[in-house]
């Protein structure tokens, strides 16, 4: 029998994870035995996916980490194969979801260590600004804390990653827009104590002061918004195909994909308004418009808001869709150049607040890709 890579990565995960047969044992071992190939795969797996670090974080992860909830719903969904690789057992897509979220994952490979390549990337990462426009066409700079900023008729002020800002009732007429680049998050505070958190890639715009009798804001990405309540002003939120109307609630909308808004309700109540539908939410449901149509279904708050606190959850997703996510995470430029290996699939979380080279590196180990990075800092799939 011919053994391929793809055979021998299966027999490693079952090798790691106690359930590997003696035949299975047998034919792992002649292969690794006449294969540089395949014994250089295997060690790049134990190196991985048996470190202390991740035994240790599995022994110590609590109930409700993102993470873990994975894991149980990977031994609840019999339905369902949720699976990094189609044989993937639970106990091996356990140590890939661990390994992606440890913050000393490849600390020791690392540690001293300067890839130029890979500060080339952090560098065009670093002048991706968030950036405030006002109506008068001044552009001020968010990235880091200032005491005061005025602008205009406004008077701002950033701490810990949020704006907040006063101003004055003759601004009710002037619009400014905040945008968030790949690879960052954001909190506003608007005038009316509605705060809206920014994912990355995303764009509000907003008056600095509401009118008498009106709330509206234009939102395009994904944010989570907190609204102030006050029965005698709705509050409007335009996405680029549909409309929320709210008076008081907690809510994400989620725009990424052209042509498409998601809008999940976590409390309170919101109308979704299109040119064709509309429909009311209850707590739970998510409304979905595509192709002029509102569809409704039950979400789950772990899966959606995740990214509220870093983290990216992928469940069963082929290749190619966390190709396209991966970058607005880290604010990088990835490119999927063997498209024979983007079904590929994968289950796992990712903390964008550790190093992409992690991710690449796990992809790398459990899927059986490989990556490199160009002279201008682009990583590549392979």
């Amino acid at each position: 029998m011919k053994t391929n890579l793809e055979d021998i990565r299966i027999l490693v995960l079952d090798e790691i994870s106690g359930n590997l047969s003696e035949a299975g044992r047998e034919t792992l071992f002649q292969e690794i035995s006449v294969n540089e190939d395949a014994r250089a795969m295997r060690e790049d797996m134990l190196n991985v996916l048996t470190t202390p670090e991740v035994q240790d974080y599995l022994k110590r992860q609590p109930y409700e980490d993102p993470a873990d909830k994975i894991i149980n719903r990977i031994h609840r969904q019999k339905r369902k194969k949720v699976v990094a690789i189609s044989t993937l057992t639970a106990a091996a897509a356990a140590a890939v979801i661990a390994l992606l979220t440890i913050p000393t994952f490849f600390r020791s490979e690392y540690s001293g260590k300067t890839d130029n390549n890979v500060n080339i990337a952090q560098t065009a990462t670093n002048k991706q600004q968030i950036q405030l426009k006002m109506a008068n066409g001044q552009v001020i700079t968010l990235n880091t804390d200032t005491s005061q900023v005025v602008a205009g008729n406004a008077v701002l002020k950033t701490h810990n990653k949020t704006l907040t800002y006063t101003t004055t009732a003759t601004s009710a007429a002037e619009f400014a827009t905040l945008t968030v680049p790949a690879g960052k998050d954001y909190t506003i505070h608007l005038s009316d104590g509605t705060q809206v958190q920014l994912n990355a890639a995303t764009s509000i715009r907003f008056p600095l002061a509401f009118k008498a009798g009106n709330r509206e804001v234009y939102i395009n990405g994904e944010a989570y918004l907190m609204i102030a309540k006050n029965a005698s002003q709705p509050f409007i939120v335009h996405l680029p195909n549909s409309t929320v109307r709210v008076l008081g609630t907690e809510f994400n909308v989620n725009t990424y994909d052209s042509g498409v808004a998601r809008i999940a309700l976590v409390q309170g109540a919101v109308k979704v308004i299109s040119k064709t539908d509309s429909l009311q939410l209850t707590p739970g449901q998510e409304a979905v418009y595509s192709s002029n149509k509102i569809n409704t279904r039950s979400f789950d708050e772990t899966d959606v808001l995740s990214w509220r606190l870093g983290k990216f959850l992928f469940s069963n997703a082929r290749l190619d869709e966390v190709c396209r996510v991966i970058p607005r995470l880290y604010g990088i430029s990835l490119e999927l150049d063997n498209k024979e290996v983007a079904g590929k699939r994968f289950t796992g979380v990712i903390d964008r607040h550790q190093p992409v080279e992690n991710v690449l590196k796990a992809l790398k180990a459990t899927n059986g890709i490989d990556y490199y990075t160009d002279k201008n800092g682009v990583f590549h799939i392979k």
